[in-house]
């Protein structure tokens, strides 16, 4: 079976905002699948572990998963995003003819078999977990399902709860990482288009805001904004930094390790900076995570390879001191 490498990401459990009071997240997990959905239980039918996070006919499923059990130290699972099907003009290639052209005719997906759009493996061990994602189902979307889980379906937290999953940042000179002073988020670049008349456009990929979004939660009037877009040349493009920091008075207080865990978990290494006592941080951040080797079936991983690679790279990194989950 061929293999593939993929990155194996810690995530631990934000918890002042879960609602989980003496449980782990582990231990809400399993009272989630012994919970009832309608007349199933979560744990023992696929229906009832699906959601539509979105409502557009995305389909997310926590499928395969083992370790429900309360005798076993760790729970993983396999979420899958999928989308209801398709209808679309499809050319019917006839290679071995001389016929003159080819038919275009629809081609549909059947009411069953749905198109996969990606997948997620995770293992939950207390509150701690380690998590191959995809471009399509990232850790943000995990937390989404969670939540949804965790409320919606079973109210195993409510009100404002919700399921946030910190990532640990470490500073590649090998420095112990203290409280910072500030934190500076790199919004989203705007470039110009070249030629004249020609309007910003958001130049870098991703879901966050963009300078001109930034300047316009900031007050801005578009009259402004008009005025700065108008002085970048064409080619040129907009960039921008928001710190952030707290005072009190005239003194400035510490953001602490975990706030910059939590607010730092889903942005990427190139957009993390911050400013600490004896030492500023900007392109040399990493998010704690480690390449394996995980065997692939088709498009998607094995799923018991994949679950078993992350459980042993989370004890290691226990054994290693990277991260306390208690006894290694």
């Amino acid at each position: 079976m061929p293999k593939v490498v993929r990155s194996i990401q810690y995530r631990y459990l934000h918890r002042k905002i879960s609602g989980l009071n003496g449980e782990t997240l582990l231990d809400a997990l399993r009272a989630a699948l012994r919970a009832h959905r309608n007349d199933d239980v979560v744990g023992q039918c696929a229906r009832a572990r699906i959601a539509d996070l979105e409502q557009n006919g995305q389909i997310t499923l926590l499928n395969n998963f083992t370790g429900e059990e309360d005798a076993k130290d760790a729970f993983g699972g396999e979420l899958i995003l999928y989308r209801k099907g398709f209808d679309v003009p499809a050319i019917e290639e006839m290679l071995d003819t001389t016929q003159k052209s080819f038919s275009i005719k629809q081609f549909q997906t059947d009411g069953k078999n749905k198109p996969v759009e990606g997948a997620l493996y995770f293992v939950v061990i207390g509150d701690h977990l380690g998590v191959i994602a995809s471009n399509s189902v990232t850790p943000r979307w995990l937390e989404r399902y969670l939540t949804w889980l965790l409320k919606d379906v079973t109210t195993i937290i409510g009100g404002e709860d919700r399921i946030e999953l910190s990532a640990k940042i470490e500073v590649t000179d090998g420095k112990k990482r203290s409280a910072a002073k500030a934190m500076t988020i790199q919004a989203e670049s705007n470039g110009r288009d070249k030629g004249a008349g020609s309007k910003l456009r958001k130049h870098a990929k991703g879901k966050g805001g963009t300078v001109l979004d930034v300047l316009r939660l900031l007050g801005f009037g578009e009259d402004a904004i008009q005025a700065v877009e108008d002085d970048v040349p064409p080619g040129g493009r907009l960039e921008g930094d928001f710190k952030v920091f707290i005072k009190e008075g005239n003194k400035v207080k510490p953001l602490s390790v975990d706030t910059l865990d939590h607010a730092y978990r889903n942005l990427p290494p190139d957009q993390l900076a911050f400013d600490a006592k004896g030492q500023k941080g900007r392109g040399n951040m990493i998010q704690l995570s480690e390449p394996a080797r995980i065997e692939q079936r088709g498009a998607v991983l094995d799923v018991k390879d994949a679950l078993a690679k992350i459980t042993d790279q989370l004890y290691r990194w226990n054994q290693n001191g990277e991260i306390s989950m208690g006894p290694a």
